[in-house]
This record gives structure tokens, C-alpha cells and sequence, in this order.
């Protein structure tokens, strides 16, 4: 009974301290190759989110900071909507508009963890500031002068041939914010994911024709698509998921 007493405990002994030398052995080979700095290690990201489908690079500040840089490309596609036409004071007409939806745009962020991998991030969006492109024809209102679309408190002239041309336009750089968990920015491991949600801070969207802004000029909001576009974006809300490798 001692003998196996004896036997059992030896077992247990060596089995305890082996799985503390594999720990050990496990501890000092992450530490040893996962080493923070400025490009010490490299990840590459694919992300799917409200901004469009992208990729990025991201590298480690420090234990506690990554920095990231990426493209997000959003697919085109378009909506149609009815919107007030005003001729020479008359405002009982309408006609349909298309607007067509879609951006490329760049970001930098850098990435805080203060606990674990939940992380608190911040940068900036560039470029893609242009959110709708407006067009339309409409046979009536040529050679009609001083005639005008309205949207929202804007007025986008209807030209001779009965031609609308505009853009929605935002910032070209614009601040982000946003916090997220899962996975880290460059994964100490091959793979990770992560998701992460966000504001864009958009300002006040501008109503431009020709490339020039359009004033506002009327003291009320008209109901429509586009409208509701100027009136609510202002804040861009970002759902992101990514996922990562490490390259090194």
C-alpha cells in the first residue's frame, strides 16, 4: 500500500512538473518571440463593415498601443426618390432624382488596451467625401429658367436642357472613434478576429452643384431621400469585423 502510495505521488510529482516546464518552456518562447515595437511584427486585416469591404496593415507601438492603416472600398449602388421642383415661385412640381452611393476612403488609428484585448481606438477617415452623387432629367422643366430642386433647406438649380447635377459632400478628413474586443490589432498568434463600433464624425453634410457649395436659402426641410441624408449624417455610425494574420 505504501509502495503504491509512493508510485502515485512520483506520478504525480513528475507530471506536475513536467506541465510546469512545457508552461515555463511556452512563457519564455512567447515572450521571446513576441517582441513590441514599430514594425518588429506585421499584420494584415480584412474587414467587412458599414464604410465598405477593406483591407489594412497594423503594427505594435507598445504592449499597449498598435497603430493601423488601412482602404475601405463601398460598393456602388443607387436610390430614387421624388423631390420638390420650384419654378419662379411655384413649388407644385416634382420630379424623380437618382443618387448614386458609393466612396473609397483611407483611415489611420491607433489602438489603446487598457485591459486585456478590449481596446479603445481613434484616428482619422480621408478622402470619400463625396457620400451621394444627384442626377435627373425631366423634358418639363427645360428651358424653364430659374428653376430649382429643393433639398432640405437647399436649392440645386434644374439646368436649361432640364438637367439636375449635385453632390451630398462631407470633410475630407473627418475624426473616428470607436472601442471593439476580440483579438489584437497584430495577433501574437497567426490569426485572430475582432469586432469593433464606431463614429465617424461627418459635421454637417453640404449640398454642391458643379462643383460649387449651394447656400441654404429656404428656412424649412423638405421631406425626401436626400434630405433625410443632409439631416442625419452628420455622425456616421461603423460596425466593423475583421479578421487579421501575422505576417511577423
Amino acid at each position: 500500500m505504501r509502495k503504491l502510495f509512493l508510485l502515485a505521488l512520483s506520478m504525480f510529482l513528475c507530471t506536475f512538473a513536467t506541465k510546469a516546464y512545457a508552461q515555463a518552456e511556452g512563457e519564455s518562447y512567447e515572450k521571446e518571440e513576441f517582441k513590441y515595437g514599430v514594425f518588429k511584427h506585421l499584420a494584415v486585416g480584412a474587414h467587412a463593415a458599414t464604410t465598405g469591404f477593406g483591407l489594412d496593415i497594423a503594427t505594435d507601438i507598445t504592449k499597449f498601443l498598435s497603430l493601423r492603416a488601412g482602404l475601405s472600398v463601398m460598393p456602388g449602388f443607387s436610390l430614387t426618390t421624388d423631390v420638390d421642383v420650384n419654378v419662379n415661385g411655384n413649388d407644385n412640381h416634382t420630379m424623380e432624382a437618382k443618387g448614386s452611393i458609393g466612396r473609397t476612403t483611407m483611415e489611420v488609428l491607433l489602438d489603446f488596451y487598457p485591459i486585456g484585448n478590449f481596446f479603445i481606438t481613434g484616428g482619422f477617415s480621408f478622402g470619400g467625401s463625396r457620400i451621394v452623387e444627384i442626377t435627373g432629367h425631366s423634358d418639363e422643366f427645360a428651358g424653364k429658367s430659374g428653376s430649382y430642386i429643393e433639398i432640405g433647406k437647399y436649392q440645386l438649380p434644374v439646368d436649361e436642357n432640364g438637367n439636375i447635377n449635385g453632390e451630398i459632400k462631407v470633410k475630407g478628413v473627418r475624426p473616428y472613434i470607436g472601442f471593439g474586443f476580440g483579438g489584437r490589432a497584430v495577433p501574437k498568434h497567426r490569426l485572430a478576429f475582432r469586432t469593433e463600433l464606431g463614429v465617424q464624425i461627418h459635421g454637417t453634410p453640404k449640398v454642391c452643384s458643379n462643383g460649387h457649395d449651394v447656400k441654404e436659402s429656404v428656412s424649412y426641410d423638405t421631406e425626401d431621400d436626400f434630405s433625410d441624408i443632409v439631416d442625419k449624417l452628420k455622425f456616421y455610425p461603423v460596425l466593423k469585423f475583421r479578421l487579421s494574420g501575422r505576417i511577423f
